[in-house]
């Protein structure tokens, strides 16, 4: 079935796995709070990453915000998922997307991803705490280090990252890109699923990022420094 974005688009999404977004309400109600601070922060013209894409809500949300002269790049590993962003995409008249359906790491590998038990969970195993299903496939994956700097991929100006747990691998993967370039990053914390944040917080701050959870960089209009134990569990910004 499809659902109208708030952006006047239409999403192809299958109802049996994305039933979530059916409740919220042609997506006005599907973490608005992450749709506030990319629109605040998204300009035109801009390079975007959209990493851990779904069926694309928010890659065309940043597509609508970038317009023809910027870019977005979806990343989404998850069958389903892609399926359903590759149909969404193929009735989309704005051509400012590109759909990789890579999985990304630290490197150019093939690695096994986790299904789980729905469409909005799937993550590569990494090395945490995080208890494995039988859901079980193998995933070709690339870093952003790689898809920039031997692809050719425009150097990201705002970043999305939600991998469902495996933020800090994919932070590892672009070093050289955050040595070099500083994009905003927003980001999602996964400590539920017994990762660390640390990895996460000490990379952004070894490059100089000041780090906020969203909520209080949509209320006071300014990034804040917090202490690690603020940003469990919450969406992060971070910002050079």
């Amino acid at each position: 079935m499809t659902i109208s974005t708030p952006e006047g688009g239409g999403l192809l999404i299958n109802p049996l796995f994305h039933s979530n977004l059916i409740q919220s309400g042609g997506l006005i109600g599907y973490e608005p709070e992450i749709r506030k601070i990319l629109m605040k922060y998204t300009k035109p013209g801009m390079v975007a990453y959209d990493i851990g894409a779904n069926v694309g809500v928010f890659s065309f949300l940043f597509s609508s915000v970038v317009g023809h002269s910027g870019i977005v790049y979806a990343f989404e590993p998850e069958e389903i998922n892609y399926q359903c962003f590759e149909k969404s995409l193929s009735q989309y008249e704005n051509k400012n997307i590109i759909l990789d359906k890579r999985a990304v790491g630290k490197a150019k590998s093939m690695e096994e991803f986790d299904r789980r038990g729905g469409a909005f969970s799937g993550r590569l195993i990494g090395h945490g705490h995080y208890q494995t299903t039988t859901n079980i496939k193998l995933v070709e994956t690339i870093s952003i280090d790689e898809v920039v700097y031997q692809e050719g991929y425009r150097i990201p100006d705002i970043m999305k990252i939600d991998v469902e747990g495996n933020e800090g691998m994919v932070l590892e993967g672009m070093q050289k890109l955050l040595n070099k370039h500083h994009p905003i990053i927003i980001c999602e914390l996964h400590t539920h699923l017994g990762e660390s944040s640390d990895q996460v917080i000490g990379l952004l701050s070894l490059y100089g990022y000041t780090i906020s959870n969203i909520n209080n960089a949509l209320a006071d209009n300014k990034l804040t420094n917090l202490a690690p134990e603020e940003l469990v569990g919450t969406h992060i910004i971070a910002m050079k």
